[in-house]
């Protein structure tokens, strides 16, 4: 019978001890209390063996001294008997010792004393019996003080375990000794120097040919530094999913096929997603996620995604998703893959914009440049009136004294039918010249696109001098033309056009009634440069405060007028893809020059409502 348990020692001690205590009683024979030492020694330790002599010794003199035999002689007797009980005592103990250092030292040979790490055995009722020098070196404890702990106590080695980890792992022990299964147990381990580190357990049972469980051997391995390295790494992904969830944007995963397999928690909010509900990871079709788009882009979007996901190209596209609450809104998406070094692959990264207040508001400006291009050109009505009324005037004050002439010569005897001819002829050119005032007028104001067409710049200049002949003239304004009679003809709105050499021309009149009579001039010169034909008009007036606020609109230094004339010229240059640039001149006076690229009429055309929104 093989006694596995302190328990079931100790109890196999007292009954043995009592009994060779009562036999020596009834056959008065103390030697027989030597068998009492020995187990007490053997199952319970040499500190109660100890106890162990001097009871039997006390025990013998009781019995030894009262004989017959004389004092002397029990005193011998006695004597000898205490000499052989601590001889037995002594020698059970020098084995006990050298039996523990063999097994921990020796008779575990290269399973536990070689094995690298923490290695331990244990009995089959999983009562510690070795350790190799590894573990009691890290313990701090020698053999001889790890064999009094477990001569304490069947699972007295849990006093190095931390007291948190001691109820799990003694749980996990106990059930691989009921099952017989491996056990694998984390915990932390108590150094010599008190501090704990975290180990990892691993035990298997070993078995005779019958199956039967002979004993367990174990081996103890230090997890600590990758313990740490774990909490490390899941802090930093609690951080990195803290970081995605809270960026302000829509963040979400695909497969290399395109399927969603991730969303974060800003996306699940704003469309209202149920992640408790979601497919596998990557399973999730495509097509239900387009339904998230307005029913008038999904056509277009899948088309998009399905070429750029075939070809591995990175995408970006603008269209309208619906929120959680319906409402559809503006979204940039933008795609991108993650590839590995061999260029395949791995997923698709994507992120969403809010873009919907940034787009209305680019109609809202769009609709505001298109009311104000209108009110622009309504605007420029009043500072054109007059000379609108004045260029309508004189062709009309021509057809009435034609017409008078013309009755004349008829009613004349004899009719004169050559002069009346001459006279018809100049009312319809001065009709025609009616009729095409009243066309610029209407084009200028129209909402309609303009038709770019090959113009002579030199004949629009000459046509507004015709037109503001009678102010040049009343102001006293010496004009000189400097026009180059090889100027190209370049495509460009007339009517607008027009409108731009009769504001510069008209500026320049008014700038110089400042400055005496005999030195107001204006000049007018148009040249070829670079590509570009250039109009600039020069007077010689008292120049600009500020030459570079005089395009912005509503800027004057006028009293009544609206600084609405050089912005819409500017207007106009630029939507002709020219320059309009104004300048001080040293000699005194101001310039300001206009240029237009040399072009064919086909080549472009020019919105007349982008002329004005500027």
């Amino acid at each position: 019978m093989e006694l596995t348990s302190t328990r079931q020692r100790r109890a196999a001690a007292s009954v043995i001890g009592a009994a060779s205590v009562l036999l020596a009683l009834l056959v008065n024979e103390p030697y027989v209390l030597l068998v009492a030492v020995a187990v007490i020694c053997i199952c319970i330790g040499w500190e109660a063996g100890l106890v162990a002599v001097a009871a039997a010794g006390l025990l013998s003199s009781v019995i030894l001294l009262p004989q017959e035999s004389g004092a002397t002689s029990g005193a011998v007797r006695l004597a000898v008997f205490v000499v052989a009980a601590l001889a037995l005592w002594f020698v059970i103990k020098i084995f006990r010792t050298m039996s523990f250092y063999s097994r921990v030292y020796r008779d575990a040979g290269p399973s536990i004393a070689d094995i690298p790490g923490l290695g331990w055995s244990a009995s089959p009722d999983g009562r510690l019996r070795a350790l190799n020098p590894a573990a009691l070196e890290y313990m701090g404890v020698t053999s001889d003080e790890m064999r009094r702990i477990m001569d304490g106590g069947d699972y007295h080695w849990t006093q190095f375990i931390h007291p948190d980890d001691v109820e799990a792992s003694m749980a996990r022990w106990r059930h691989s000794l009921q099952t017989g299964e491996p056990v694998i147990d984390e915990h932390r381990v108590r150094r010599f120097d008190g501090t704990y580190r975290w180990f990892r357990d691993t035990g298997i049972a070993s078995r005779d040919e019958h199956g039967r469980i002979t004993g367990w051997y174990g081996h103890t391995a230090d997890i600590d530094d990758q313990k740490k390295a774990e909490a490390a790494l899941r802090e930093r992904e609690r951080e990195l999913r803290l970081l995605v969830d809270t960026v302000p944007t829509m963040i979400w995963l695909m497969t290399p096929a395109g399927l969603p397999y991730y969303f974060n928690k800003r996306f699940v909010d704003w469309a209202g997603i149920d992640s408790a509900k979601e497919q596998p990871r990557g399973t999730r079709q495509f097509a239900s996620h387009v339904e998230l788009f307005h029913p008038d882009d999904r056509a277009a979007v899948k088309a998009v995604f399905e070429k750029s996901f075939a070809r591995g190209e990175p995408l970006q596209h603008k269209g309208r998703l619906c929120r959680k609450d319906g409402e559809y809104r503006w979204i940039d998406s933008r795609f991108e893959p993650l590839r590995d070094e061999d260029g395949t692959i791995l997923r698709w990264y994507v992120v969403n914009f809010d873009i919907d207040d940034e787009v209305r508001a680019q109609e809202s400006l769009r609709l505001a440049d298109e009311r104000l291009a209108r009110a622009l050109r309504a605007a420029s009505l009043s500072e054109l009136s007059v000379s609108i009324a004045h260029e309508l005037n004189q062709p009309l004050q021509a057809v009435v004294a034609n017409a008078g002439a013309f009755q004349r010569w008829l009613n004349a005897d004899p009719p004169n039918f050559n002069h009346a001819s001459r006279v018809a002829q100049k009312i319809i050119r001065n009709a025609d010249a009616a009729a095409q005032v009243i066309s610029r007028i209407r084009a200028l104001f129209s909402k309609t696109e303009g038709e770019p067409h090959a113009i002579d710049l030199n004949a629009v200049v000459r046509e507004v001098c015709d037109l503001l002949g009678d102010r040049l003239v009343s102001s006293s304004v010496k004009l000189d033309l400097q026009l180059d009679p090889g100027l190209p003809a370049t495509a460009a709105d007339h009517v607008q056009m027009e409108q731009v050499v009769l504001n510069l021309v008209r500026n320049g009149i008014e700038a110089v009634q400042d400055v005496s009579i005999d030195a107001r001039s204006l000049r007018i010169v148009s040249r070829q440069n670079d590509g570009t034909v250039e109009v600039e008009v020069r007077d010689s007036g008292r120049g600009f405060s500020d030459p570079e606020r005089i395009f912005e609109a509503f800027y004057t230094t006028k009293l009544e007028g609206m600084g609405m004339g050089l912005a819409i010229c500017h207007s106009i240059v630029e939507a002709h893809r020219g320059r309009l640039w104004a300048e001080n001149v040293e000699t005194g006076g101001a310039s300001i020059t206009f240029s237009l690229p040399i072009r064919a009429a086909d080549s472009t055309k020019t919105s007349t409502g982008a002329t004005i929104s500027a």
